[in-house]
């Protein structure tokens, strides 16, 4: 044979040598390519999956080191979430964002880039000369970067070259994909999570039968009225759970056949050996065809609604509790400006008196006296809005307002003397000395809504008001009650009201016109 051919053919052998190594490197590529996307793909964390990208990715490109850069979700910073082979505390330190360096460039082309030592690029923080730097995209934005950085070959150190840009690139893709697919996957937890502790958190109960009669989904409050744990109820069939509660099946079977809401006032539930009035709705649900997929059962302990009423009826009169029980629109919290009358009742020398007294005494004698004072509050409509001390603020107007409120504002005052002299004639004969009040009422605008904290509210009435019927009550002597002349222009004629002097009170320039009512104890 020639020795031209004989060289032809050791060529040809050399080259074809040479592309079977590059095939099987290529197919070994792929084939790590191929697991990496598997392996990312079937994960539901984001941990794991920035530390498996990195990994993976390090040992597809012979990369000596590398770090996953994601964007902070309350700021623009891209903090460190991976790292390899770097010093990870001298990396937190660094501020990564992309108002400058390679991040600004990878955010305005959103493409992958190779990086060397002549580029202006962080190289000593990463103690890098090469580097690799690819993007991940959620809905266009830039959400984070893949930093590969110095190839390592038998030659040491290497730049990567175009064709570990594209495997990267398809890396970066994988990667972008498996981020907005555990992104979802957490939103859904959230939201699942969410609606779960809503469900459980509200005062309401709440039991959902799936199309079978099955019960799906039972929350803690109805779990608590039943008396059952959530394993005796979820799965089993509704006429097992509710066998002692025929009326509550029949309710449920006519719904289904139906398909119309069912609700049931004061509604007897059965639950183990107790009784227990409820107020009971059942609702058919339908899915987005408008096919019947269920039902849904609520239930509202009146024991509590009923518990909830007594103790308000200590702080407001009866008819006002119902009144606002029957219409969530009658009581507009959140600082709304209104008409308002406020009456100031205060015990005149009480702190000299006290002096006198033993503690236990002072206590049990102002609860005696609020007692009967706050029975006529009552009685006429107010509110009672605080005690302080040994003082009274009593509201008209809010939080329902009555065309009678200025009037019943007097009407109350006047009372208050009478059943004063009562008190007074019971703890005289007991050997204490006689309660001596003095009382102020103005009319005019305020704020009244809630006023405190999140932790700590309390519904009252504020604004310049307020402080004159705190001014008034301060003038007055005991047995009287000062009116301003918004409060004398409200009421009858049939109140024994006479004008007298003006007075200066604080805050105000010009003289403060007043009526003055003095009373007078009956024989």
């Amino acid at each position: 044979m020639p020795s031209s051919s004989k060289r032809s053919i050791e060529d040809l052998e050399k080259q074809l040598l040479l592309k079977n190594k590059d095939l099987n490197e290529k197919y070994l590529e792929i084939e790590t390519l191929l697991d990496l996307t598997n392996t990312i793909n079937s994960l539901d964390d984001l941990d794991s999956l920035f530390f498996n990208v990195l990994t993976l990715s390090s040992s597809i490109l012979n990369s000596s080191k590398g770090i996953i850069l994601i964007k902070n979700e309350v700021s623009s910073i891209f903090d460190p979430v991976s790292v390899f082979n770097l010093e990870e505390e001298n990396i937190k330190k660094q501020i990564f964002n992309t108002r400058s360096g390679f991040l600004k460039k990878l955010n305005k082309e959103k493409k992958t880039f190779v990086i060397n030592e002549d580029d202006k690029f962080n190289h000593s923080l990463f103690e890098s000369k090469y580097g690799l730097i690819s993007p991940i995209i959620n809905n266009n934005t830039l959400v984070g970067a893949i930093i590969l950085l110095d190839k390592e070959t038998r030659q040491g150190l290497e730049d990567f070259n175009d064709n570990d840009l594209k495997l990267i690139d398809s890396v970066s893709i994988q990667t972008s994909f498996a981020y907005q697919n555990v992104k979802l996957l957490e939103s859904l937890k959230k939201s699942n999570q969410l609606n779960e502790n809503i469900m459980s958190s509200i005062t309401t109960g709440i039991i959902e039968i799936n199309l079978f009669g099955e019960i799906g989904f039972v929350n803690k409050e109805a779990l608590r009225l039943l008396n059952k744990e959530e394993e005796e109820i979820v799965g089993n069939h509704n006429m097992i759970i509710f066998e002692k509660n025929e009326p509550l099946i029949e309710i449920i079977q006519k719904v289904e056949i139906e398909q119309k809401r069912v609700f049931e006032n004061e509604f007897i539930l059965k639950a183990n050996r107790k009784k227990i009035s409820v107020n009971l709705s059942c609702s058919p649900v339908f899915d987005d065809e408008k096919n019947f997929s269920g039902i849904v059962i609520a239930i509202d302990d009146l024991s509590k609604i009923n518990k909830v009423k007594s103790t308000f009826k200590k702080y407001v009169s009866k008819n006002i509790v119902d009144k606002l029980l029957e219409s969530e629109d009658s009581l507009n919290l959140g600082g709304t400006e209104s008409d308002v009358t406020i009456l100031f009742s205060d015990i005149r020398g009480f702190t000299s008196m006290s002096e006198k007294l033993s503690p236990t005494q002072i206590v049990k004698l102002l609860n005696k006296y609020f007692q009967s004072m706050i029975n006529v509050v009552f009685k006429y409509n107010g509110t009672l809005d605080k005690i302080v001390g040994d003082e009274l603020m009593v509201l008209y107007g809010v939080p329902l307002k009555n065309p009678e409120d200025t009037d019943n504002s007097v009407k109350t005052a006047i009372e208050m003397f009478v059943q004063l002299d009562k008190f007074n004639d019971r703890i005289v004969k007991d050997g204490f000395k006689p309660f001596k009040i003095g009382i102020g009422i103005n009319k005019g605008k305020a704020v009244s809504g809630n006023i405190g904290s999140e932790q700590q509210m309390n519904y009252t009435v504020i604004g310049d008001t307020i402080n004159l019927g705190a001014r008034l009550c301060s003038s007055a002597k005991s047995g009287e009650i000062l009116i301003s002349r918004a409060v004398k222009e409200n009421i009858s004629d049939k109140y024994n009201f006479k004008q007298i002097p003006s007075i200066e009170v604080k805050g105000k320039a010009k003289p403060i016109d007043i009526w003055l009512y003095k009373h007078k104890k009956k024989s």
